[in-house]
Formats: C-alpha cells, sequence, structure tokens
C-alpha cells in the first residue's frame, strides 16, 4: 500500500520506471515479440489522438482510421511516387492529415450526438471506397508496397544509426509515442487541455462563458487528426506496405474499444488499450477465428463492469487508498 501511495504521489517516477522498462525489456525479446510491441506503440499514438477527442472534448469519432490512412498513403505515396525521401514524406503527411481534419471538422462539429458519430464513420468509408477504387493511384486492394525506412542518423564519433531491423524501428516508433505523450500531457494541463474538458462536461453552460466553443474544438479535431496521421505514417514506413484495411471503418471502432477498454479521458488509457487488445490476444497465440469474437466479450464486460476502463478503475483505487490512510 505505502508503493502505491509513493507512485501516486510522484506519477512521473512511474512513468519513468514504465519508460525504462519500454527501453531495456525489448533487447531480451526475438523480433516476433517486438513486432507486436512496435504494433502497440503505433495504435497507441492513434488513440492518445482519439483520447484527447473523446476522452477530453467528449467527441466521439468511430472514424479516425480514416486519419490513419490518410496518413499512411500520403506518406507512400509522396515517397514511393514523387520519390522524396523520408522526412520530406514524413512531414508532408503530417500537413496533409492536418488540413484534412480541419475540412472534415468544420462541417462535421456543427452536428452533435450521434449525428456527429455517423459523419465520422460515413468520412472513414468514403476514404476506404476511395483507396479501394482509385487503382492507379492507391493500388486498389493490394495495396501500395516499397514505404521506405526512416533516414540513417549519422553520430558524430562517425557512427550511423540504420533502421532496418526490427529492434531499431521500435525504438524509433516508442520515440515519438513519448513525443507525443509528452505534448498530450502537457496540452491536457494547459488552458486549451481545461477548456476541451469543460466542453466535455457542459457545451452550453461553456459557450455561455463566451467560449468559442466550435473554434476549441476544431482545434482538438485537428490536433487528434495530426496525430493519427503521424501514427499512419509510421506503420506504413514500419510495415513497407500500405493496406486499405488501415482506413477500413472496422479499425476505426477497435481503436475507440482500446480507448473505452484503456479508459478514456486518462493519461494511461491509450498505453493499456492496445496493450491489453493487442498484446496479449498475440502472446496467448488466440486463433483470428477466436480472436474477433474475445474482442467482442471483453468489450462488453467492460462496459458492463468496469466503465472506466482499466486506467480509470486503477486510478480510482488509488484515490480510495489515499482517501483512508488519510481516515486512519
Amino acid at each position: 500500500m505505502k508503493t502505491i501511495e509513493k507512485l501516486s504521489s510522484s506519477p512521473w517516477m512511474a512513468w519513468l520506471v514504465l519508460l525504462l522498462i519500454a527501453l531495456i525489456v525489448p533487447m531480451a525479446m526475438g523480433g516476433y515479440l517486438i513486432t507486436i510491441i512496435t504494433i502497440v506503440c503505433i495504435y497507441a499514438i492513434v488513440c492518445i489522438g482519439l483520447n484527447l477527442l473523446f476522452g477530453y472534448t467528449g467527441l466521439l469519432s468511430v472514424g479516425h482510421s480514416a486519419f490513419l490512412g490518410i496518413g499512411a498513403y500520403a506518406f507512400g505515396l509522396i515517397a514511393i511516387k514523387f520519390g522524396l525521401g523520408f522526412w520530406p514524406s514524413f512531414c508532408a503527411s503530417i500537413i496533409i492529415s492536418g488540413i484534412a481534419g480541419f475540412l472534415i471538422g468544420i462541417p462535421a462539429l456543427r452536428l452533435r450526438g450521434h449525428y456527429f458519430v455517423l459523419v465520422t464513420l460515413a468520412f472513414a468509408v468514403i476514404i476506404n471506397i476511395v483507396i479501394m477504387a482509385w487503382i492507379e493511384l492507391t493500388g486498389g486492394a493490394g495495396g501500395l508496397a516499397g514505404a521506405p525506412r526512416p533516414d540513417p542518423i549519422p553520430l558524430p564519433w562517425g557512427d550511423v544509426i540504420r533502421f532496418h531491423s526490427p529492434l531499431s524501428m521500435y525504438y524509433f516508433i516508442l520515440f515519438f509515442l513519448v513525443i507525443i505523450f509528452a505534448v498530450s500531457y502537457r496540452l491536457i494541463n494547459s488552458l486549451v487541455g481545461k477548456t476541451f474538458i469543460a466542453i466535455r462536461d457542459d457545451e452550453n453552460l461553456t459557450q455561455s462563458l463566451g467560449i468559442n466553443t466550435m473554434s476549441n474544438k476544431l482545434v482538438s479535431f485537428t490536433i487528434s487528426a495530426i496525430i493519427a496521421g503521424i501514427a499512419g505514417a509510421l506503420f506504413a514506413s514500419y510495415n513497407t506496405v500500405i493496406s486499405p484495411d488501415s482506413a477500413g471503418f472496422m479499425k476505426g471502432m477497435e481503436v475507440v474499444a482500446y480507448i473505452i477498454i484503456g479508459g478514456a479521458g486518462t493519461l494511461a488509457g491509450p498505453l493499456v488499450g492496445p496493450l491489453v487488445m493487442i498484446a496479449i490476444p498475440e502472446m496467448l497465440q488466440i486463433v483470428p477465428e477466436i480472436r474477433g469474437l474475445l474482442f467482442g466479450i471483453i468489450l462488453v464486460l467492460f462496459i458492463i463492469f468496469l466503465p472506466r476502463g482499466v486506467a480509470g478503475e486503477v486510478s480510482l483505487l488509488i484515490s480510495r487508498i489515499k482517501s483512508q490512510s488519510k481516515h486512519t
């Protein structure tokens, strides 16, 4: 109990311990396990963006996979078709994802409730149809192959960091996960983040205080789209082959499930959700036919018995332990 209290009173120490584990443990893993945790990191990035929109701003987007696909295909097309290097293609894909989020957010955010949810779903379906139908550009159902890995990074003492092995790509993607997590943390605890939370709790009251809720929701939606686009570009570079499935609306539903299971509106939720729903079934070698059924059962059980998600319930447990320790 004392250990829990110490970790809860110094959260940065707990995050530092987790980071050290993420840095050291993969060195002892094989290629298969490294691939799994790399995919977990990529979807954790997507979840951080969606958590900012859903968990903190109160806007549920079930079609966020569209921005994942836009980031992936923008990166791949610019790198392959135009022959640009990794970093120009990567930066361009981020800008394109942000522009797409901004343009879609303007009409979509004028709607509320299930109307907004349906618009995001329709957007994901449209993007998937375009990718499948525009065979000359996207490769259609066959996907797009040849996405580049990051350029080698020269070191001051003459050595070079290359990104050919699964472990090197894992550290590269982990770097972006840590940066995006830190930026998200700062944003949530800023005035802008407090405004997002106020909109989530009561948009009408927030608007009555003179706050432009539309512009703040658009900021949240655009940032969330940019983060999903970054994850898409990283996924394309890691996998080197881009599939239309990455932009499918079912992938967007999975991301929402990761957030619900991990804990919407919590810092740890976007990390816990993908870990529970991607890593554990893979490590247990659950066959694909059963995995979908298991996914649905777990989601239903969490909604019924753990509505706050794993991180939310743990946070509630820690607060109860702290309150009991004060009374004793």
